[in-house]
């Protein structure tokens, strides 16, 4: 069985495929969208990833529905979301031919699509493509088109509004998946929860997902996710007020995993973030102390970290913190839940809140 869901925003509409097998039906999908014979792609992924053969198969199957395509592969973390990447990949759809009427196709976790998404969106002024996301995490940063690069001093601070042509989600490729970036992938599924789908969130509760589940049950749990990501941007595609939300844990998670030199993968981070700002929602008033406590045993259940690594120090967490893009002269401006199910942009949060939840957490672990 396949899952199809529709994105459909003022700008832009388009298909999110789940499903198993997806790989094998790239070249006749990327052409119902619309791509005609003969434009040309480059097809993206990591050097962890291109040994499993998943980008060389969308590419094969590309080139014999009359879409040439070539593949490259960047070495896999952070480290490869930057502006001298990018230059890399123009250069290289240059080699390919690549076109205004050709695409690029991301396959791959989060960071070949904001890489190749970002690539996209600026190479001669923007070409379509595609995501092909394998990993867990990436159900959430394949959809709602923002993608972009980091600079040293914090992730994502260069980037852009570029959606997808369609989305191709192959859940049999998560089978591959270590079992560490399995648990990170579910952070980001744990979050949706409580953003709006408390009956995933109860589900999660009552039978954690802390290894991968088999195509069907993958299938699932991945579109019920996905939907509620859906759900948001398409009520605010440009992140003016709701889509904020989709940054529950985020904020602290950034600049954990920013001061952690990436130690910490993104769904580590995350994880870290959506229990710390929880504790800033019950230090705000905003959540009981019980809805914080299920959120808490949720992400430890799922074997993911609820308290950053011992060692690591207050003072980068805050330097990286102070650079998030949602903050205003008046104050820091967090996504924070007001119960499972619900969660609100908050404001002009006082920096001595969020430097006093670090410190209770330091002093609850002693």
């Amino acid at each position: 069985m396949t899952t199809r869901l529709q994105v459909t925003t003022p700008t832009s509409q388009y298909p999110v495929y789940i499903g198993a097998g997806l790989l094998a039906r790239a070249g006749a999908l990327v052409r119902e969208a619309g791509v005609e014979e003969g434009a040309r792609a480059l097809v993206v992924t990591d050097d962890h990833i291109r040994p499993l053969g998943y980008a060389d198969e969308v590419a094969r199957h590309l080139t014999a529905a009359g879409i040439p395509a070539a593949v490259t592969s960047v070495p896999p973390g952070d480290g490869s979301k930057s502006l001298a990447m990018a230059e890399r990949l123009y250069r290289e759809m240059l080699s390919a031919g690549v076109r205004r009427n050709g695409l690029v196709v991301a396959v791959g976790g989060g960071v070949v699509g904001d890489l190749a998404g970002f690539a996209a969106a600026t190479y001669q002024r923007g070409i379509r493509f595609v995501q092909v996301p394998t990993t867990l995490l990436a159900h959430d940063s394949s959809i709602g088109g923002k993608v972009g690069v980091n600079l040293a001093e914090a992730k994502n601070l260069v980037g852009a509004f570029h959606h997808p042509l369609l989305v191709l989600y192959d859940v049999e490729t998560l089978a591959s998946l270590p079992p560490r970036e399995w648990r990170g992938g579910m952070a980001e599924v744990i979050k949706h929860g409580i953003i709006g789908e408390p009956d995933l969130f109860a589900a999660l509760e009552a039978s954690p997902y802390a290894e991968y589940p088999g195509p069907a049950a993958a299938e699932r749990l991945t579109a019920s996710a996905c939907q509620v990501k859906i759900h948001v941007v398409e009520q605010d595609e440009r992140e003016s007020e709701l889509r904020m939300t989709l940054n529950l844990g985020h904020t602290i998670g950034h600049a954990v995993e920013h001061a952690s030199g990436y130690r910490l993968n993104h769904g580590e981070a995350v994880a870290i973030g959506m229990c710390l700002e929880a504790d800033l929602a019950v230090r705000l008033g905003w959540l009981a102390a019980a809805e914080r406590d299920r959120i808490v045993e949720v992400v430890r259940r799922h074997g993911l970290p609820v308290t950053p690594p011992p060692d690591m120090p207050f003072e980068p967490v805050w330097a990286a913190l102070q650079l998030d893009k949602k903050h205003t002269q008046g104050g820091l401006t967090f996504a924070l839940p007001r119960a499972v199910g619900e969660v609100a942009v908050a404001r002009g949060v006082r920096p001595e809140d969020v430097t006093r939840v670090w410190r209770e957490m330091e002093e609850r672990r002693r």
